[in-house]
């Protein structure tokens, strides 16, 4: 049977429930989509992975293919979609150990190293922050993590706390503004 017709088939047992016609689908689609995942990452491990979340989405997602003679454009689609996200996690990672590098050296430089003067100063500095933050109410300290600790964008802030992403902005604002105020009363 080849790989152009016989896949009808297989989809049709697939959608069915038949576990023959999802082997058989899930190989027939490895076999087709690997060359074309290998191509965009360069990497055997991070290929067999999004063939993998490609498989699991497209089984978990079968019953929504309206028109079986779009399969393939279908298929391809998510696994697109799983190489974007896989590079988009990269680049987020990168960045994000670039920043606590920089961060890093910052800190060893501003703090001269572990001389234990520079410590105990360290120390007193965390806990007067932390006794200040501890002092905030539950919104505020939300969104203080939400944005400083968690790293997350307005949208992604407005979504979690159900508002918008200028008021999660004024929230952040004012939540910046009370802790400095705060923390000025501790000096």
């Amino acid at each position: 049977m080849s790989d152009e017709s016989g896949y009808i088939q297989f989809l049709a047992e697939a959608r069915s429930g038949g576990q023959a016609g999802m082997s058989r689908l899930a190989v027939l689609v490895w076999e087709r989509l690997y060359p074309f995942v290998f191509r965009t990452t360069l990497n055997r491990d991070a290929t067999e992975d999004v063939l993998q979340e490609t498989l699991l989405t497209m089984l978990g997602r079968l019953g929504s293919l309206r028109d079986c003679q779009r399969f393939w454009p279908w298929i391809y689609r998510i696994a697109w979609s799983k190489i974007r996200d896989r590079l988009r996690d990269r680049r987020l990672r990168s960045l994000c150990e670039t920043k606590l590098r920089r961060r890093g050296s910052a800190e060893d430089h501003l703090c001269g190293g572990d001389d234990p003067l520079d410590v105990q100063v360290r120390a007193e500095t965390l806990q007067q922050v932390s006794a200040a933050v501890a002092r905030l109410d539950h919104q505020q300290r939300d969104i203080l993590r939400l944005r400083c600790y968690d790293d997350l964008p307005y949208t992604e802030i407005a979504a979690r706390t159900r508002t918008t992403p200028d008021r999660a902005r004024v929230r952040f604002h004012r939540a910046k503004k009370s802790l400095k105020a705060r923390l000025a009363c501790c000096t």
